[in-house]
């Protein structure tokens, strides 16, 4: 079946132009981190994109703060994640093994420059895509759920993580990995438990919590102006998304629990234009989430809501007299 962003080595080895590089160094500023630096925490907003000029980067275990992947990000390569589209927050934590120096770029500047150099934009996501589609392949995340099977509230957080492709490993409760991470985070070990790296131990677990905590939960102000209004976010509720993005529109797009609608629940879709061989559900609706955020997307999931607004426009926002409304859905 068809898959996007599977090849995580060949991709994230794909290096920026050096016209790239240098439209980089003109919208941003060069930042040396010392040996040892954390560069990004989970939790934290993912604000800014970075280039590697000279040194190292690793991605850290939350738990242990040991290095978490043999490979590591070197010049001419770059750190970010796919939540730095649509202005979420770091799932991993990120170190310098060495001096390390950056060109370190604020997002709605990169989002701008991305939207100017397509080339560039489709390196950069294609990277970040398929960082998310290793996280989620192998079950390597900061967000740790134990008890599952015995916790309703846990299940509902795996629920919502799952069809909201966020990554996430569950422990079953009593069992030696979920007796040493609670210990590591000082809990006891024999309740179920919602944890974000070692020190955030979600209380009374919720949807919304868990989305404020991964910055999917994005306030809308009362004076927010969106060009198009679309209800339901199934493939063509995304579809419309994309359709108003690319034209420079400002689109919002709201659904229930998750991004895909009853499609994205499917584990074979045969039915679809461009898909002979088909593809799942899950990977026809990433593959409409990653293209609408090409064209900049804001989120704002309350476990029960998500919304979706193109940045082209959402930088300079005009008023409106009047909105268009598509229903969206299958």
């Amino acid at each position: 079946m068809e898959t996007i962003g599977a090849d995580l080595r060949q991709m994230q080895r794909t290096p920026l132009a050096d016209s790239h590089v240098a439209a980089l160094r003109a919208a941003g500023a060069i930042v040396t981190y010392p040996a040892g630096a954390f560069l990004a925490r989970p939790g934290d907003p993912a604000d800014r994109f970075l280039y590697v000029e000279d040194g190292e980067i690793e991605v850290v275990n939350a738990y242990t703060d040991q290095r978490h992947l043999a490979s590591t990000l070197g010049p001419t390569q770059f750190m970010g994640e796919i939540a730095f589209l649509n202005g979420g927050a770091w799932s991993m934590a990120m170190r310098a093994v060495c001096d390390t120096r950056v060109i370190e770029v604020p997002r709605e500047s990169m989002l701008t420059l991305m939207a100017q150099i397509p080339e560039m934009s489709d390196i950069i996501i294609t990277g970040f895509a398929a960082r998310r589609r290793r996280q989620l392949d192998d079950r390597d995340s900061t967000l740790t759920l134990i008890g599952e099977e015995v916790s309703r509230s846990v299940r509902r957080i795996a629920e919502f993580a799952s069809r909201n492709r966020i990554p996430y490993r569950s422990l079953p409760l009593h069992s030696p990995e979920a007796a040493a991470t609670a210990q590591t985070c000082a809990i006891t070990p024999t309740e179920p438990a919602v944890i974000f790296g070692r020190d955030i131990v979600v209380s009374d677990p919720t949807p919304e919590k868990i989305a404020h905590l991964l910055g999917l939960n994005r306030d809308l102000s009362d004076d927010e102006a969106f060009d198009v209004l679309i209800v339901g976010g199934g493939p063509a509720g995304v579809a419309a998304g994309v359709y108003a993005g690319s034209e420079g529109l400002s689109a919002l797009v709201i659904e229930d629990v998750a991004i895909g609608g009853q499609a994205g629940t499917s584990s074979r879709i045969e039915n679809y234009m461009g898909f002979p061989t088909g593809i799942s559900g899950g990977d026809l609706v990433w593959r409409g989430e990653v293209q609408a955020m090409k064209f900049g997307t804001a989120s704002r999931c309350r476990g029960g809501w998500q919304a979706w607004s193109g940045w082209r426009t959402a930088i300079s926002a005009r008023p409106l007299t009047t909105a268009s409304v598509f229903a969206g859905g299958l």
